[in-house]
C-alpha cells in the first residue's frame, strides 16, 4: 500500500505562469521558495490528490533559438495558441 488512491487526481500547473501571475499580483518576483500557504491551498482544493509542477526550468538561449527557428515547433505552437484576430470590423 503507498498510500495514494487506485486513479489519483493530478492538478498540473503551468509553473511559469502561476509564477508569473503571482509575481504581477505581488509586485515582486514570486519564486516557488516564497508561494504563500494560500496559493498553495488554492490549487490543492478538496479532491486534488497532488499538484504537477509542469515547465519548471530555466530556459537556455540554445533553447529559445531552437523554439523560434524549428518550423514543427513554430506549427504546433500557431496551431496550439492561434494568433489574435486583430482586424477592425
Amino acid at each position: 500500500m503507498t498510500g495514494w488512491p487506485d486513479q489519483p487526481v493530478i492538478y498540473e500547473v503551468n509553473t511559469a505562469v502561476w509564477l508569473n501571475e503571482l509575481s504581477r499580483r505581488a509586485g515582486r518576483p514570486i519564486t516557488l521558495a516564497c508561494v504563500a500557504d494560500a496559493e498553495w491551498d488554492a490549487v490543492t482544493q478538496a479532491g486534488i490528490d497532488a499538484v504537477w509542477l509542469m515547465g519548471d526550468w530555466a530556459r537556455s538561449p540554445a533553447g529559445l533559438v531552437l523554439a523560434n527557428t524549428n518550423a514543427d515547433l513554430q506549427q504546433s505552437f500557431a496551431q496550439a495558441l492561434p494568433a489574435p484576430d486583430c482586424s477592425w470590423p
